[in-house]
């Protein structure tokens, strides 16, 4: 039961460990390529700016974790809060979580609750399926100083998980070696003590036959 036990957790740990592997490589080249980071339809992201805060239930505060629904562009209704590649006033690309506030030929127009003027065309693309990533489905608001943070530091989040996944493997290879000694010591025991037994067995049937040939002689 114990050995069986034991597999079951190495199993586990080490489909955790790998899991954990491909998601943070994952999520590095979708970082690099300016998309969330999907995990069965969902994604979680952080609000990095003061654009979206307002009055409506969905807007948004700076530093609120939202999860995203990943979705075809032809789901998207008026008003919704959605999330699309676009760029920052320096031209780096960015992903902007704003509201759905027209539509066009050339495809949505969006605007930040908290903005005076709409994205399109001056600021932004238009939003088609070439640059649409997903609606905006829930926040978080108690998770704020964990998501200013990861806007803060990315780096910092992935180093941090890598530190997790190492110490991780370190902790398994340990228990790995521990459970094999463990096991080796256990056999060795067991044929300590069956060469004793054998032994002892050998030494009976010396008694034995001595105690015969003694009654013989007499």
């Amino acid at each position: 039961m114990k050995k069986a036990l034991t597999g079951i957790f190495t199993a586990l740990a080490i489909l955790i460990f790998v899991a954990s592997i491909f998601l943070m490589i994952s999520g590095t080249i979708a970082l690099r390529r300016n998309e969330p980071v999907y995990i069965f339809g969902k994604a979680l992201a952080v609000v990095p700016t003061n654009s979206m805060v307002g009055t409506q239930e969905d807007s948004l505060d700076i530093n609120d974790m939202v999860l995203i629904k990943k979705a075809n562009i032809d789901e998207v209704e008026l008003n919704d809060v959605i999330v699309f590649q676009g760029t920052n006033n320096s031209g780096v690309p960015i992903l902007v979580i704003h509201r759905v506030i027209g539509f066009e030929s050339e495809g949505l127009i969006t605007k930040g609750d908290n903005n005076i003027s709409q994205d399109q065309p001056q600021y932004q693309d238009y939003v088609t399926e070439d640059n649409f990533e997903g609606i905006y489905q829930s926040k978080i608001t108690f998770l704020k100083p964990v998501a200013g943070l990861m806007t803060s530091s990315k780096g910092l989040i992935f180093g941090g998980l890598a530190v997790v996944l190492t110490i991780m493997l370190i902790s398994e290879i340990i228990h790995l070696v521990n459970t094999y000694q463990e096991d080796k010591q256990l056999a060795f025991k067991k044929a300590h003590e069956k060469e004793l037994e054998a032994l002892r067995e050998e030494k009976k049937k010396e008694i034995l036959q001595e105690i015969i040939d003694e009654e013989k002689n007499t």
